[in-house]
C-alpha cells in the first residue's frame, strides 16, 4: 500500500549552497519522490537572479547536512485519514549533505528568482533505507530573496 505526503517549508532566506531539502528513506520502506519546488514569497520583487539548483540521490552511507537553521519540516499526509510518514525530513541546511557512494544526478536547472521552480516526474526518484535524495541551490545567491520550498512523496510499505 502506499500514501501520498507533502513536505512544504515556508518563507525563509536562500543562501549560497543550501540544501533546500533532504529526504531520507526509511527503514522497511521505499520512497518515490515525486514533485520538488521553491517559489519567491517576498511581497516585493527582490532584484533579479537565477536560482541554480539540482536534486542528486546519495547512495550508500550518507552525512545529514548540517549548518543554518536545519529545521524539521511540517510532513502532511495528502488524505487526512493516513497514518504519520516514516521517512524524514530536514531542511535549510548550509553544510550541504554527501555520500560515501557516489551521488546521482536527477535535475539541474537555473530557474529567474521572479518565476521560482517546480519539476514533477511520473515515475519519481526512488529512495531507499539509508539512502537521501537532496534538493539544493548550488552556487551563490546574489541578492536576499525569500522563498518557499516543497515535496511531494510516496511512501511505499
Amino acid at each position: 500500500m502506499s500514501r501520498r505526503y507533502t513536505i512544504v517549508e515556508p518563507s525563509f532566506a536562500a543562501a549560497a549552497n543550501m540544501n533546500l531539502i533532504e529526504i531520507k528513506g526509511a527503514s522497511g520502506k521505499v520512497l518515490e519522490v515525486l514533485r520538488w519546488w521553491w517559489r519567491p514569497t517576498d511581497n516585493t520583487l527582490a532584484p533579479a537572479q537565477v536560482l541554480y539548483t539540482r536534486c542528486r540521490l546519495l547512495p550508500a552511507t550518507v552525512t545529514d547536512a548540517t549548518g543554518g537553521v536545519n529545521s524539521s519540516p511540517s510532513i502532511m499526509a495528502n488524505d487526512g485519514g493516513d497514518t504519520a510518514a516514516g521517512f524524514t525530513a530536514i531542511t535549510k541546511g548550509t553544510a550541504g549533505a554527501s555520500t560515501s557512494g557516489t551521488a546521482r544526478l536527477y535535475d539541474s536547472a537555473g530557474s529567474h528568482s521572479y518565476n521560482g521552480y517546480d519539476q514533477t516526474i511520473e515515475e519519481g526518484v526512488t529512495v531507499k533505507s539509508g539512502e537521501a535524495f537532496v534538493f539544493e541551490i548550488v552556487g551563490s545567491v546574489t541578492t536576499t530573496i525569500n522563498i518557499t520550498v516543497g515535496a511531494e512523496v510516496e511512501e511505499i510499505g
